[in-house]
């Protein structure tokens, strides 16, 4: 006989020993199911206690001492019933205090080189621009072999990007290195700062309600996307501050 998943059926393990034991003598004083579930008495009277009170099994009183008979096993698929029943009826309101939270702030968090690609790919979901901070060497450095195939997506489906970089000897280079040929001018600014005020070792991108944070150090390859309308609203405010203000130090 296979034994059953007692947990599944809302039991614990001793209850439902002791449930198949009633049900196996078809009934029986307290020391005569312990000794069939091989359990200690006192532990078997609490148990069917229990049991009672689950309504699995009853008991009538001879001389003093209780005599316990089970509930056929329908009783088990009632009490499931029932229970998915009650819950079915609650989803409506569990549902509601979901809904309340869908403002609440989502982080999805990658790791290592393949899995930071995940970043990039969520970036081609963008409705509208995407703004952030770069740096094109460290990048290039760490997903050359992918840059081109990501810039060419990007291109295909509209998305422009303005980005605040570290001026380098690469970066200039790096447009005509990794972007394909005849895509639309309009649809990328970059706006170059000195690199020794501003040196930036993550790449921080904003668009619709996100901020993704790529770290462009090969000893922590690491990527989080924040999905949140206010914090996306204030790291966008922070941005066009910056691109305001950048171009008073634009390297030289």
């Amino acid at each position: 006989m296979i034994r059953p998943d007692f947990e599944l059926l809302g039991l614990t393990d001793t209850e439902g020993v002791v449930y198949m034991s009633v049900l196996e003598l078809g009934g029986g004083y307290v020391s005569t199911i312990a000794r069939h579930a091989k359990l200690p008495r006192v532990n078997c009277y609490h148990t069917l206690e229990n049991l009672s009170k689950k309504g699995l099994v009853t008991y009538i009183t001879k001389d003093n001492v209780k005599y316990f008979s089970a509930e056929p096993p329908q009783k088990l698929v009632n009490m499931q019933e029932e229970k998915y029943l009650y819950t079915k009826k609650l989803m409506p309101e569990l549902l509601s205090i979901t809904n309340s939270l869908t403002i609440k702030p989502k982080i999805k968090y990658f790791e290592g080189k393949e899995g930071v690609k995940g970043v990039f790919e969520d970036m081609l979901t963008a409705k509208k621009e995407i703004l952030g901070y770069s740096n094109l060497k460290a990048l290039a450095d760490l997903f050359g072999d992918y840059i081109p195939a990501h810039a060419d997506k990007k291109m295909k489906q509209g998305i422009k990007t303005r980005i605040i970089c570290p001026l380098t000897e690469e970066s200039p280079n790096y447009i005509k290195k990794y972007y394909p040929k005849n895509f639309p001018p309009e649809l990328i600014e970059i706006i170059y700062v000195n690199p020794r005020e501003f040196w930036f070792e993550h790449e921080i991108m904003i668009y619709d309600d996100k901020v993704a944070v790529i770290s462009l150090n090969p000893e922590e390859l690491i990527g989080m996307i924040f999905e949140s309308p206010v914090y996306a609203r204030s790291q966008r405010a922070i941005f066009n501050l910056a691109w305001l203000g950048a171009t008073s130090f634009i390297a030289t």
